[in-house]
C-alpha cells in the first residue's frame, strides 16, 4: 500500500513538472529545434543524474534491461520527444496537453495485450469518458488558429502518444528490478546516441546546436532540463516501479490540471469555459481509469 501511495504520489508529481516544463520549452521553440531541443535535454540530463549517481552509487543492470530500456528510450524519449515538441510548437501547450489524453488509453490497451494487466470495467468506461472529454475541446478551435498548423500538429500528437505508450511498456519491463534513477539514465544515453547519430548522418546536427550559442537559451534549457529530468522522468520511473503501468500513465497525463492554471498565470492565455468542461471531463475518465 505504501509503495503505491509513492507511487501515485510520484506519477503526480511528474505531470505537475511536466506541465511546468512544456511552459518553459515553448519558450525555446522559435528558436531552436525539436530534435536539437531534444538532444540538448538528453545530453544535459545525462550530466544532472550521472552527478546525482556518484553521490548514491550504482547497481548491477542486466543486459536485459540495459537493452529493453534502451529500446524504450530510442522510441518514447528520442522519436517520441522530437515528435511531442514539434507538436506543442504547433499547437501550444494547454492543446497539446489535453490531446495528449489519449496516451493512457492506448497504453491501458498495451499493458492489457502485452503485459496482461486487466483494467476493470470503470477503466475501459474511463477511456471512453477521456475520449470523449477531447472531443469536447478540439469541437471548435479559435479563428486565430491557422488550419494547416492544426492538422499536422493533431498527428504529431498522436504519433508522439502511440510511441510514449510502447514505450512505457518497454519501461516498465525494463525498471523492475534496478533504481529508478539508473533505468532513466539508460534510456536516456540511448536516446541522446540515436539523435547523435541521426543529426550527424543528415548533416544536421550543427544547426540543430547552434542556437544554445545564445546565453539566454543556453541557461533557460539547462533549468527546464532539471525539472524534466527529476520532476518528469525519474518520477515517471518511480511510479512505474510501485504501480500498473496503465495507472501510471494514467496520474502522469494529468498535466491539463496544472497546465490550465499555469498558462493563465504565467502566459497570460484565457482559459475558456469550454477548454475546462473539456479537460474535466477527460479527466473524470482519467480518474476512472486509474481507479480500475
Amino acid at each position: 500500500m505504501v509503495n503505491e501511495t509513492i507511487g501515485c504520489l510520484a506519477a503526480l508529481g511528474s505531470a505537475a513538472a511536466w506541465a511546468y516544463a512544456s511552459i518553459l520549452f515553448r519558450e525555446l521553440g522559435s528558436d531552436v529545434s525539436p530534435a536539437g531541443m531534444t538532444l540538448s535535454s538528453s545530453a544535459i540530463g545525462i550530466l544532472y543524474m550521472c552527478l546525482a549517481l556518484l553521490a548514491v552509487g550504482l547497481e548491477p543492470v542486466s543486459s536485459r534491461a540495459f537493452f529493453v530500456l534502451g529500446v524504450s528510450g530510442v522510441l518514447g524519449l528520442a522519436l517520441g520527444t522530437v515528435l511531442f515538441f514539434r507538436a506543442l510548437i504547433y499547437l501550444g501547450p494547454k492543446l497539446m496537453m489535453i490531446l495528449g489524453l489519449i496516451c493512457p488509453v492506448l497504453t491501458v490497451g498495451l499493458a492489457v495485450g502485452l503485459l496482461k494487466e486487466r483494467p476493470s470495467a470503470a477503466a475501459w468506461a474511463g477511456s471512453f469518458i477521456t475520449l470523449a472529454g477531447l472531443a469536447v475541446v478540439l469541437w471548435k478551435r479559435p479563428d486565430s488558429e491557422p488550419r494547416e498548423k492544426l492538422v499536422p500538429g493533431v498527428l504529431c500528437a498522436l504519433l508522439a502518444a502511440l510511441c510514449t505508450a510502447f514505450s512505457i511498456i518497454l519501461a516498465k519491463v525494463g525498471v523492475e528490478g534496478i533504481p529508478a534513477l539508473e533505468a532513466s539514465l539508460i534510456r536516456h544515453i540511448w536516446a541522446a546516441a540515436a539523435l547523435l547519430a541521426w543529426g550527424l548522418a543528415g548533416g544536421g546536427l550543427k544547426s540543430w546546436l547552434a542556437p544554445f550559442h545564445e546565453k539566454r537559451l543556453a541557461k533557460l534549457v539547462f533549468f527546464a532540463t532539471f525539472v524534466v529530468i527529476f520532476g518528469g522522468f525519474w518520477l515517471s520511473m518511480v511510479a512505474l516501479k510501485n504501480v500498473y503501468a496503465s495507472a501510471a500513465t494514467v496520474l502522469n497525463m494529468t498535466e491539463p490540471l496544472f497546465i490550465l492554471p499555469l498558462t493563465a498565470l504565467l502566459l497570460k492565455e484565457k482559459v475558456s469555459a469550454r477548454e475546462i468542461t473539456g479537460a474535466l471531463v477527460a479527466f473524470s475518465g482519467v480518474a476512472l481509469i486509474f481507479l480500475r
